[in-house]
């Protein structure tokens, strides 16, 4: 009776109710903070003690689009192995790269991915997809792709589209403020790697304008982090929408139904395209058509990810090669004195003789080094393994990332 009468005090008083939500709150609270700091696997780690506890430090710098450079910053203050959330470790070593990305038992990933980029069922494709079963066979399909003897066959079309982006580069009228570098090589490569694909011709050198894919890149290149942030969140996944581009959300859709189309396209032009591409891998012409409309996704989302995924890398050496030698006089008249005392004109110039050029292959590889495609790491789930000397417990998401200008600083300038 006493204790039927206490319950009924402490509910006729609201205040009570609060202070002891709260209470309860608080406490759970600092109790997650005291065994995060203490007795977590990874606190023995170093890091941002924000990190320790939250994800706030990760989503902030994730949002605030500095990531790789408070990525950069811990690195500086911390060492080669950084704890940035309460269950993730950065490492910094070539050794660590090597010991999360390469193991794999019976051709399967042992290191698996996280859900970091994860767009749905059926939506994996090859990039995306986190079940090692299903990558495998995916790998399995593409590799004879990227074979020398395959990369030959389609040499002529880089020709191609290099050709026409030299022509272009002499014909336009850049004006006194010259032209906008990072569209022009950002058309040169969504025009071949579109092409490489599935024979799809997006005419945005021609056009001088965005595809449709394109334009949804740029604009929900910053919703798709939003998406990423707020999977460390899950109460607050409802209001990640908000952050939508909402004058764009029906260009996405669109950009979903000219993608279905001209993978149909692309199916029924089986054995009797113009060139060879990645989709004669991913769909070979003796196989049968897709029987569902999953099947169907899944062979969009890999044709798909195979053209971002070669537009990409493509761009950012375009466009980094050609910025780095212009900011640096002395090595762009150097590599001018190279390739015109090597070639007498420009229809000389073939992939196999470029081998031999020293200089050149010097300044691809200096760019490749400097301008990475990848500075904000690709996590995976520790399966409770070592990783650079150290033991990783089962379930803890790692990942790794190299450079020479981790470990020589004073290189963080085109050489």
């Amino acid at each position: 009776m006493a204790f039927q009468n206490l319950i009924s005090d402490i509910s006729s008083q609201p205040s009570i109710i609060t202070t002891i939500i709260l209470g309860g709150i608080s406490l759970y609270a600092i109790s997650r903070a005291i065994f995060l700091f203490y007795f977590h696997p990874l606190s023995k780690f170093p890091g941002p003690r924000i990190a320790a506890v939250s994800n706030i430090w990760y989503a902030y710098h994730w949002l605030s689009g500095r990531y790789p450079w408070a990525i950069e910053d811990v690195l500086r203050k911390y060492g080669p192995v950084v704890r940035i959330a309460p269950n993730e470790l950065a490492f910094f070593t070539p050794q660590a790269f090597e010991d999360i990305y390469a193991p794999h038992n019976k051709n399967l990933e042992t290191f698996v991915k996280t859900n970091f980029q994860n767009r749905g069922k059926d939506l994996g494709g090859i990039i995306w997809e986190e079940d090692p079963v299903r990558h495998r066979e995916v790998a399995r399909k593409l590799s004879p792709a990227f074979s020398t003897r395959s990369l030959r066959t389609m040499e002529p079309l880089v020709h191609k589209y290099m050709d026409y982006f030299v022509a272009k580069m002499k014909d336009i009228d850049a004006g006194p403020d010259g032209i906008a570098l990072a569209q022009w090589t950002n058309w040169l490569a969504m025009d071949l790697s579109a092409d490489l694909a599935w024979n799809e011709k997006m005419h945005q050198m021609r056009d001088m304008k965005d595809s449709i894919h394109l334009d949804v890149l740029k604009s929900f290149n910053k919703f798709s982090t939003v998406l990423q942030v707020f999977k460390r969140f899950p109460l607050l996944t409802p209001f990640q929408y908000l952050f939508a581009p909402m004058g764009k959300v029906r260009l996405f859709s669109k950009m979903e139904n000219v993608t279905r189309t001209s993978v149909l396209k692309r199916i029924e032009q089986r054995g009797s395209t113009e060139h060879a591409d990645y989709f004669d891998y991913i769909l070979p012409v003796d196989k049968p058509f897709p029987a569902t409309n999953s099947e169907l996704l899944h062979i969009g989302s890999v044709a798909l990810q195979v053209m971002f995924a070669s537009w990409g890398p493509m761009g950012d050496l375009f466009y980094g090669s050609l910025a780095l030698l212009l900011s640096e006089p002395a090595c762009y008249t150097a590599l001018v004195k190279e390739i015109r005392g090597f070639f007498n004109d420009y229809d000389a110039i073939t992939p196999t003789k470029l081998g031999s050029l020293v200089y050149l292959h010097a300044c691809i590889e200096e760019t490749l080094r400097l301008l990475p495609s990848n500075d904000t790491g690709l996590p995976r789930i520790s399966p409770g393994a070592m990783v650079d000397g150290q033991y990783i417990l089962k379930g803890i998401s790692v990942f790794a990332l190299y450079s020479l200008t981790t470990y020589l600083p004073e290189r963080c300038h085109y050489h």
